[in-house]
């Protein structure tokens, strides 16, 4: 089984995740609901730009900008490298999003079986 919160498809994206989106989490070794939803939107953005305007960004570039930090509880964040943000108010909290999840047998979906099969504690971007 794997869980996935309901934010991730609130914002309009499916799984499979885009490749930009998919990459960030195989680099992290996360699993999907170890990351706050400004993780997401992040993510989401930064694919967005990567897709309109900039296709040679890559994950691997998240590290200017953003931190991986863990909030507790192995539940992760991206903590901004300086005090100006590059996507404005990615951060704001969306509430109840930890309530709201399901899960799903990881051999009924496409690549299934590549997802983690467990939470880490530190993520490793």
């Amino acid at each position: 089984m794997v869980c996935f919160l309901a934010y991730h498809f609130s914002i309009g994206i499916w799984y499979p995740f885009p490749t930009f989106i998919s990459r960030f989490f195989e680099l992290a070794g996360l699993s999907y609901a170890q990351t706050m939803p400004m993780v997401w939107r992040v993510l989401v953005t930064l694919d967005q730009i990567k897709s309109r305007h900039i296709p040679d960004l890559c994950i691997e570039d998240l590290p200017i900008a953003y931190r991986l930090r863990s909030h507790g509880s192995s539940i992760f964040l991206l903590f901004s490298s300086s005090k100006d943000p590059l996507i404005l108010k990615a951060s704001k909290n969306k509430d109840e999003w930890r309530r709201k999840f399901f899960f799903v047998k990881r051999d009924s979906i496409v690549k299934g079986v590549d997802l983690p099969m467990k939470w880490l504690t530190s993520g490793r971007i």
